[in-house]
């Protein structure tokens, strides 16, 4: 039966209960991941670990399965902005700025959550200068998300980033941007991080987003060979946060 297509991203109860169940999986892969991961464990251990817990709960490390990525999860160190591919000679070291990026879809309705999350390898405390970004980062995301309310614009959120981000000296990746999210994975509209004069969309009561400020210490410059990993034009680190959430009247609500 052919699916007709409602307004764009405006979800039933059905379709955010879903969404909700996801959610349970993506949790246990995070908290999972924050166990395992340390100096000398291997992106192939992390890869298998998110392959074997979506296995558990019959659905599907949906990277894998489209744009041809090789495997289930995007890993990406330092320099890596975003996209970064698992191998075997991907081994975390003491120090090391990694961002975890997960999406899963549901077998049964094809529905998608998706979320991200940077962490120091090891002790962070021995670097506070990483420690202090990582933090002003995450904050960025959690401001946007305080925006994403029934009828407030895209402007109120893209601004709340920006000016965050830019006001402790860091820089936001200007070719990149956060987007909705339901039977894709990458819905319209693609909104970005930084101050667009066209972008005045409003948001509706149940829409899911993706907010991923995905941020950098130095540049806001990128070195893109159209292939998954983005690097840095500078080499330096980079971070990147991210939830999924639902537009509510007077706060949004976390899906993952």
């Amino acid at each position: 039966m052919t699916r007709v297509k409602k307004e764009v991203l405006i979800k039933n109860a059905k379709e955010i209960s879903v969404m909700k169940e996801l959610a349970l999986v993506h949790k246990e892969v995070f908290e999972e991941i924050k166990k395992m991961v340390k100096p000398w464990t291997s992106a192939m251990e992390v890869n298998k670990l998110c392959e074997d817990i979506c296995n558990k709960y019959n659905v599907l490390c949906w990277f894998k399965w489209v744009y041809n990525f090789p495997w289930n999860i995007c890993i990406s160190i330092n320099d890596c902005v975003v996209h970064g591919i698992p191998t075997k000679n991907m081994i975390f070291q003491e120090g090391d700025v990694v961002k975890f990026d997960f999406w899963v879809k549901d077998k049964r309705h094809g529905l998608n959550t998706d979320r991200a999350f940077s962490m120091i390898i090891w002790d962070p405390l021995k670097d506070l200068e990483k420690v202090k970004f990582l933090k002003v980062v995450e904050e960025a995301m959690y401001k946007w998300i305080a925006k994403a309310i029934a009828w407030n614009r895209v402007w109120d959120i893209w601004h709340a980033i920006q000016t965050h981000v830019e006001s402790h000296g860091y820089h936001i990746i200007k070719d990149l941007t956060w987007h909705s999210i339901w039977y894709n994975l990458h819905e319209k509209p693609y909104i970005p991080n930084f101050w667009q004069a066209w972008k005045w969309e409003i948001l509706k009561e149940n829409m899911t987003l993706a907010i991923e400020p995905i941020v950098w210490l130095t540049t806001w410059k990128i070195i893109d060979k159209w292939w998954f990993p983005l690097y840095m034009a500078d080499w330096n680190i980079g971070a990147q946060f991210e939830h999924t959430i639902l537009v509510k009247p007077v706060y949004p609500e976390i899906i993952i």
